[in-house]
């Protein structure tokens, strides 16, 4: 028991091992993937702004005579951002996360959703209000409606067909978590006047953890307040019933009642679950039924057509294992067997000498004790098998009752 347990533990360690191995492998090619595609984007940063100043040297230096920056790739699309710098690929480390969502809790117990209000602490929008309308937890990103818009480029191959003029979009861009703050609406103790209040930190509190689903639920507070923030109330679904859906009332209305004058379950839907020629079926269609007859009637058909088709020396041959089988089995006659004994016979006289065994030889061999002669050798080229000398008659006779 203990040799088990033994390797039981040195199996768990080595699975243990290897998994650490695998999932370190896997992390460092994340790590090297996103590292390149963050360098690649910085890249692509600096060109732009080294395109912007030198469009801006070449403005003031040379004036009407500048070279244009508005052709080629960039045709209509001049000032604008690359697609590629449109958004973030990859993730952050969860340091990082966490630095960003440190007011609101973190980023395993992200304090904010989409819906609520938000007010933006950099860029051109700074101090405008907004709607969260989708947030990005592996980059501690977040979209607000309206907000933090910018002019993204369409490449050539990404632009609709026949809209060669749409060269640029104007859409809103992700802002860090760190950048916003949440706005809620709160009622002055003193004043009695409720005005919109900016919230810079939340913690999470009442917190439920169901292990059989494993979804979790906390309540957002407000730290040195006590005041629960509540979370934006799930929009109504908006879909709506169209001419071509079913309705519920139809699907739940009962349509089919089974009696005792027909099977309980349609001829149709039994076609729909099972092949409609299955063979397993104890019911088919009459059309079916016929094809098959047809399919056996044309191969019998077929075995005449070849039976016509014999040569004459096939006949003659299935004419003679016609007879031969009328016949019956052969049945050997006292001739036939007087002449198998003949030639028994000759054979065994035949074999006996060439081994050179005489009758006097046998006789004394036999009375000696029946043992068997020496095999000479026959030519030099190989020894002949020793034959087994026979008793004769008169030495096989049972004695007299005087003896």
């Amino acid at each position: 028991m203990q040799k088990i347990l033994r390797r039981v533990a040195t199996a768990e360690r080595v699975a243990a091992k290897r998994k650490k191995a695998k999932d370190l492998k896997f992390y460092k090619k994340e790590k090297k993937e996103s590292v390149g595609q963050s360098r690649q984007q910085l890249g692509m940063v600096r060109e732009d702004f080294e395109r912007a100043k030198r469009a801006i040297r070449d403005d003031w230096a040379l004036g009407p005579l500048a070279p244009r920056n508005d052709v080629g790739e960039w045709d209509s699309a001049h000032g604008t951002v690359h697609e590629a710098r449109f958004r973030g690929q990859g993730g952050l480390s969860l340091a990082m996360r966490n630095r960003r969502c440190q007011w609101a809790g973190g980023a395993y117990n992200l304090n904010i959703a989409v819906g609520d209000r938000v007010v933006l602490l950099d860029g051109p929008d700074k101090g405008r209000i907004g709607l969260i309308r989708e947030i990005d937890p592996m980059r501690a990103e977040v979209v607000v409606a309206d907000l933090n818009k910018s002019n993204i480029r369409i490449a050539q191959e990404l632009r609709p067909e026949g809209d060669e003029k749409t060269a640029a979009l104007n859409i809103e861009l992700p802002i860090p978590i760190s950048s916003i703050r949440l706005v809620h609406p709160m009622k002055d103790p003193t004043t009695g006047v409720t005005k919109d209040v900016i919230i810079n930190q939340l913690v999470h509190g009442s917190k439920l953890h169901d292990r059989v689903s494993g979804k979790k639920a906390w309540k957002r507070v407000v730290p040195g307040l006590n005041v629960n923030i509540p979370w934006p109330r799930k929009g109504e679904d908006s879909t709506r019933d169209t001419k071509a859906d079913t309705l519920r009332i139809d699907v739940e209305a009962k349509t089919f009642v089974p009696t005792l004058l027909r099977p309980p379950m349609p001829e149709t839907v039994i076609d729909e679950l099972r092949g409609r020629y299955s063979r397993f079926r104890t019911r088919h269609e009459p059309e079916y039924i016929a094809r098959l007859e047809a399919e056996a009637q044309a191969k019998k058909d077929r075995a005449k057509l070849m039976e016509s088709m014999r040569t004459p020396l096939q006949e003659l041959h299935r004419a003679e294992r016609a007879n031969n089988k009328k016949k019956g089995k052969p049945r050997l006659t006292v001739e036939m067997l007087e002449k198998i004994g003949e030639v028994i016979a000759k054979n065994r006289e035949r074999t006996l000498n060439a081994a050179g065994v005489s009758g006097a030889g046998r006789a004394s061999t036999s009375g000696s004790g029946g043992g068997l002669p020496p095999a000479p050798q026959v030519g030099g080229e190989g020894v002949v098998p020793p034959t087994i000398i026979e008793p004769t008659s008169q030495e096989t006779a049972p004695p007299s009752p005087s003896a």
